[in-house]
């Protein structure tokens, strides 16, 4: 049976968000997790990996567990230089997966057990993004969209390389395939960036559920079309689904909108 719709919203005094989570139209088992606290505010989406008994398993630790290791260490912080942050996810991230790697040998975990992280920390209006694998984050300010993110994939590193074209990816052998995840037996290496908020603008965290199923110009379509963050977070999953819903997808927006009044209290800390 398909899983229904679960989807969260809040406003707070500096941003709205909303996130949804659908298991698509094909999958029996959502093995997405995300996780959102506004009060820090950090947010996250993870994609246990395909085909693994464990990602589901996977995608659940580290929604639980990485956002506490994160916020721990931003406690235990003195000075708050940009660098710094950028060393607290890199570290965080990579034990993480150290752990989950730990995890995945002992009698409660499944052998090679692993998911993708993506993950958005908004610090004294300053947005830290990471990645590991090919679940996404994207930027919208001002017409313009891009993705901020890096995907560790087999089928990227071609295209980087030159090796590649861009619109060979869709129908490569190695479509897919990713070289950097939580749980991998090396040290995982994410990609970490940061930059300052400006007003309006629009950040989106995806699974590869989405864009393995809409193209970037549709997404941009949807997200100009829809202001609400509740209403483009559905009407992404609504596309994806309507294209086919060949994954399980989950799409969360944040949209930064400083000295807005928030019309309700932020919520509580979210998981899924």
């Amino acid at each position: 049976m398909l899983q229904a719709d679960i989807d969260i919203s809040c406003q707070s005094a500096q941003f709205r968000w909303a996130a949804q989570t659908h298991v698509g139209m094909v999958r029996d088992e959502n093995q997405d997790a995300l996780f959102a606290d506004p009060h820090v505010p950090i947010f996250l989406i993870s994609d246990g990996m395909g085909g693994h008994r464990g990602g589901a398993l996977a995608s659940k630790i580290i929604s639980e567990d990485l956002p506490v290791m994160i916020e721990n260490a931003l406690d235990r912080l003195k000075v708050g230089a940009p660098a710094t942050i950028r060393k607290i996810l890199k570290h965080a991230i990579a034990e993480q997966s150290r752990q989950l790697n730990l995890e995945g040998t002992s009698e409660t975990g499944y052998k090679d057990m692993g998911a993708t992280i993506v993950i958005t920390l908004i610090r004294k209006r300053r947005c830290f993004v990471a990645n590991l694998g090919d679940s996404r984050a994207y930027l919208l300010r001002n017409n313009r969209f891009r993705q901020i993110t890096r995907d560790h994939s087999v089928v990227s590193e071609l295209i980087e390389q030159g090796k590649l074209k861009p619109e060979e990816a869709e129908n490569h052998h190695a479509q897919g395939q990713i070289t950097q995840y939580a749980g991998m037996q090396e040290s995982a290496r994410s990609y970490i960036r940061s930059f300052a908020l400006k007003k309006g603008d629009r950040i989106l965290l995806c699974t590869d559920g989405l864009t393995d199923m809409l193209d970037e110009a549709q997404i941009k379509k949807i997200l100009k079309a829809n202001p609400e963050p509740e209403q483009a977070a559905k009407a992404l999953i609504h596309q994806a689904n309507n294209a086919g819903g060949h994954d399980n997808t989950t799409t969360l927006i944040i949209d930064w909108q400083p000295n807005t009044s928030p019309s309700s209290p932020p919520t509580t800390p979210k998981q899924q």
